[in-house]
């Protein structure tokens, strides 16, 4: 993208302008970024409350009416928060949208509008003395505690963070994002506080502007307020193994009526870049879309599976191949998807099939600038990573992936851990 610059503000902070004039809103993104640790569950409990903590009030404007009232003096802004993780890393979200600043009446810059909201949001917020609210923090908790109950109702969702837990329980990467329930239920106002304060004092931060500002006032302002700040941000690093040491098979049961089998394997990664692009292109062949192997054998062909695809989370370097199964056909099933990969191993593929994943992956990541949140979203990643390559230049990289280069990733792919969520069998009274 022509219109893009990343500028460091301050020790661990940087500022992201990515300039469009094809947007009717602007959009404001601050992602923190704390080290995911095992043995600190509260810790990770406490840090994965914040955003959602920050966005609802802060000092300057500490009830819901005056927040309300602010967001209409910005044409009716939104704000929204999220908890995720990136590798072992745990990235905390504050977002900001408004109409575009050459929509608004008198010249008036909404950009810089929302900026100022979000500092006082992550710099000011609305303490209580040394502590949050307890109402606040207790409403905050609940909701939380329900995010959480709510996964085991999504099954696609929590059979995804399950085999994270099971597959990774020996590294932070197993954790689950919003934290355990019973670390969130014994939080107090002061733990919070607490988390804050060590979060601006500790966590690398990214803001990310998509609007038709230069970015020269937001980045001033940045500038200002973070220039007499005491940080020490923390080294953000993941635990990479390459190669399964053993395989896991771990079996449960639900209430539900079809079963999940999850195939999760270690990619062969040291870091995330190592052959990172070859390994794209080739889960693509593998498990991507209606061309895959998965797609195209085990789902249409043998009818073994309602869905099935295979996801690469490369800052991890694992790869997870979800599927829903009949519980009778899950062993059938486990056999040909890990046929499919055997048939890439050994080069079982034309040419044109490369070609047509490649050009998928292109399709899909070009896409990315078809909406701010898109756009901004591209380089999320970039607040671990530094990596500020553009759509384009990736799509230059999946084309110039070799055939011996999908085989030798698709080689390096280990089989750790199957999980089965099956559905409880009837019980006759």
């Amino acid at each position: 993208m022509k219109d893009f610059s990343a500028m460091p503000v301050a020790s661990g902070v940087t500022f992201l302008n990515a300039r469009a004039d094809r947007f009717k809103t602007s959009l404001l993104v601050l992602q923190i970024a704390l080290p995911l640790r095992l043995g600190e569950g509260r810790q990770t409990a406490a840090n994965a409350l914040l955003p959602y903590l920050l966005h609802r009030s802060c000092a300057r404007f500490p009830t819901p009416r005056a927040m309300e009232r602010r967001l209409n003096d910005l044409y009716g802004a939104r704000l929204s928060a999220a908890v995720s993780k990136l590798g072992e890393t745990h990235l905390l979200t504050l977002q900001a949208t408004a109409i575009d600043d050459r929509f608004a009446l008198g010249g008036e810059t909404i950009t810089c509008g929302l900026l100022e909201l979000l500092l006082e949001l992550l710099l000011a917020p609305n303490l209580h003395g040394e502590a949050f609210a307890a109402d606040a923090v207790e409403l905050e908790k609940r909701l939380m505690l329900e995010r959480l109950e709510s996964e085991i109702g999504s099954k696609r969702t929590y059979v995804a963070r399950r085999i994270e837990a099971l597959m990774c329980s020996n590294e932070a990467y197993g954790l689950h994002p919003f934290g355990e329930a019973e670390n969130i239920a014994a939080l107090t106002p002061r733990d919070l506080a607490d988390a804050w304060r060590g979060m601006l004092k500790n966590s690398v931060m990214q803001f990310t502007l998509v609007s038709t500002s230069d970015g020269k006032d937001a980045f001033a302002a940045l500038q200002a307020r973070f220039a007499s700040m005491d940080r020490t941000p923390s080294a953000l690093q993941t635990q990479f193994i390459p190669t399964a040491a053993e395989q896991k098979y771990v079996r449960e049961e639900q209430t539900l009526e079809q079963a999940k089998l999850m195939l999760g394997f270690r990619a062969g990664m040291r870091d995330a870049w190592d052959h990172a692009d070859a390994a794209r292109v080739m889960l693509d062949l593998f498990g991507g879309g209606p061309y895959s192997k998965l797609f195209l054998n085990v789902r249409e062909k043998m009818s073994l599976c309602y869905y099935c695809r295979a996801t690469l989370h490369r800052y991890k370097g694992i790869v997870i191949v979800a599927s829903g199964v009949d519980s009778a056909k899950a062993e059938e099933a486990q056999t040909a998807i890990l046929a499919q990969l055997e048939d890439i191993k050994n080069g079982a593929f034309e040419q044109a099939d490369l070609d047509t994943s490649i050009r998928s992956l292109c399709d899909a990541i070009r896409s990315a600038g078809d909406t701010p949140e898109g756009l901004a979203g591209w380089y999320d990643s970039a607040v671990v990573t530094q990596d500020y390559a553009t759509p384009e230049e990736y799509c230059a990289r999946f084309s110039a992936v070799t055939r011996g280069e999908v085989i030798a990733a698709a080689n390096g792919m280990t089989l750790d851990t199957i999980y089965l969520l099956d559905a409880k069998k009837e019980v006759d009274a």
